[in-house]
């Protein structure tokens, strides 16, 4: 299967200076190949907080490049996050549109600031999640419902439910396939984002991705709550 192309995002609120910001540098980090994250706002202060550049780096996060931007300074995006302060970016065309309803911490101190933070963490996890499932792209659902349609990756899927990283030597074991024929179906699901893989020496580790596998759980229940 041919790897996807990440979805462009653009975060977005009134001043780019914080909420927006923490986004950008967040999916950066956490939402490699999945997500190519931008932020801008509708009215940009003069520079980034300093607060939440320096909680950001103290949490290991890489603050590098982040300025507030004009809207007018984004490529075309494929979605458009708003942070929560009611903006509105009718000239900013994108396919889907969602807003996270962020308390702006600016002045509230480091605690609440970290919070924010991390809350913007879960979002960022959420969002690559759903868009590896295929909650935002029908043709991507119909993929990854196709790759679980195989028995061998249902069987790998289900050996992996437990949450442990386990060995290709163990899946050839109990599965009684090939090498080939495993490394086939693993390919399958890793480029699914289904499973994550990990190599070590001659063998390669496999993780199920059991937020994808949620969101792919949601997206089936959606379906039939449509009906």
């Amino acid at each position: 299967m041919a790897a996807r192309p990440p979805v462009t995002v653009a975060f977005v609120c009134t001043r780019n200076a914080c909420r927006s910001q923490i986004a950008e540098a967040l999916a950066r980090e956490l939402a490699t190949g999945v997500m190519e994250p931008h932020s801008a706002g509708t009215h940009p202060a003069e520079g980034v907080n300093a607060d939440a550049l320096r909680l950001l780096a103290e949490r290991g996060t890489d603050v590098t490049g982040l300025t507030p931007k004009e809207l007018s300074a984004l490529p075309p995006v494929d979605m458009v996050v708003t942070m929560g302060c009611g903006v509105e970016c009718p000239a900013l065309p994108a396919a889907w549109r969602e807003d996270w309803g962020l308390e702006d911490p600016e002045g509230r101190g480091d605690d609440f600031m970290r919070l924010v933070i991390e809350e913007v963490a879960r979002k960022v996890l959420d969002l690559r999640a759903r868009i590896l499932a295929g909650a935002l792209d029908h043709n991507r659902l119909s993929a990854n419902l196709k790759v679980l349609g195989d028995p061998t990756r249902m069987r790998v899927v289900r050996m992996l439910a437990d949450g442990r990283e386990r060995c290709a030597c163990e899946l050839l074991r109990e599965l009684d396939v090939s090498q080939p024929t495993l490394s086939h179906h693993m390919a399958a699901l890793r480029d699914a984002g289904i499973v994550s893989a990990r190599r070590e020496g001659r063998w390669s580790h496999h993780r199920l991705d059991a937020d994808v596998m949620r969101a792919l759980g949601a997206c089936i229940t959606g379906l039939a709550d449509e009906t």
